[in-house]
């Protein structure tokens, strides 16, 4: 594998994992958060070392507003927490 393909790599999977926080809603969350570039950081990671690209592109232009993460998603459970952290900030208090 050449630099370029390494970059080229890097630089898909930012973008595929950029678009997911966006399509569910969470960028600004987790950008919120407390040590979000740590968060961010691991969420990387785990993105870097899918294998599920080709399911991650097709699942994004063909999901219009889920609820959910893929459940192929390596961060599909830090985006369902962070969306469960965000819907218990809206709710009113009881």
């Amino acid at each position: 594998m050449s630099v370029l393909d390494i970059f080229s790599r890097l630089t898909r999977q930012a973008d595929l994992m950029d678009a997911m926080m966006i399509k569910l809603g969470v960028a600004d969350e987790i950008r919120a958060l407390p040590d979000h570039a740590g968060v961010l950081r691991r969420a990387a990671n785990r993105c870097l070392s899918c294998d599920r690209t080709d399911a991650c592109e097709h699942w994004l232009s063909h999901e219009a507003a889920p609820d959910e993460a893929p459940s192929f998603c390596r961060n599909h459970d830090l985006f369902a927490r962070v969306l469960r952290n965000a819907e218990a900030k809206t709710q009113p208090a009881a």
